[in-house]
């Protein structure tokens, strides 16, 4: 029973992206990695983008992605990286539709002649936009880098066909019964 309760509770979000994994056949990857020196007198705003052209239909798309940057105080006041207003440091898109994005809580900051980094991930998820053959993935960049210092910025964008196999379909499934089937006998 406690093997079931185990089962039922956690196990359906591995097997979620064991099956994307699974059926994962047709990808496509974007990176993109810059250093960035900022030379003028004052913050200065960046904004890069990278894209990648279909060459297959994908299906329904899902897949994960990364960000991390490294400040570097140059000129000895202190050095920040920051978001534009509202605007999410990292965006991904397939098809022109945002799919997902990162940014820090706050800026991110380096001591005088020091460094300050961030890194995080969005986890594999189901996008539920269709990729198709010539249409576009899309990996965008947008922040504030404080004046007379560097960053160094690096994202990566993965995206797959998420259309579970049936023998991943019926693992989900088959969690999910099990999931069920160990609440009941718990409340009972």
């Amino acid at each position: 029973m406690h093997l079931q309760k185990g089962l039922g509770k956690g196990f359906v979000i591995p097997l979620l992206a064991t099956a994307m994994i699974a059926s994962g056949a047709k990808a496509a990857l974007v990176t993109y990695s810059t250093v960035v020196t900022n030379n003028t007198t004052s913050e200065k705003e960046y904004d890069f983008s990278k894209e990648f052209t279909l060459t297959g239909n994908l299906g329904n798309t899902g897949g994960s992605g990364s960000l991390a940057i490294v400040v570097t105080d140059i000129r000895g006041g202190g050095a920040y990286v920051k978001g534009v207003g509202t605007t999410s440091i990292f965006a991904s898109f397939v098809n022109n539709i945002q799919v997902a994005s990162l940014t820090p809580p706050t800026s991110i900051s380096a001591i005088q002649f020091g460094q300050g980094s961030y890194s995080a991930q969005f986890t594999a998820k189901n996008y539920g936009v269709l990729g198709n053959i010539s249409d576009i993935i899309k990996s965008q960049l947008k922040f504030i880098l404080s004046a007379g210092d560097q960053a160094v910025v690096s994202s990566t964008f993965e995206v797959v066909s998420f259309t579970p196999t049936p023998g991943a379909l019926a693992l989900i499934c088959m969690a999910g019964g099990l999931g069920l089937r160990g609440r009941r006998r718990v409340g009972n």
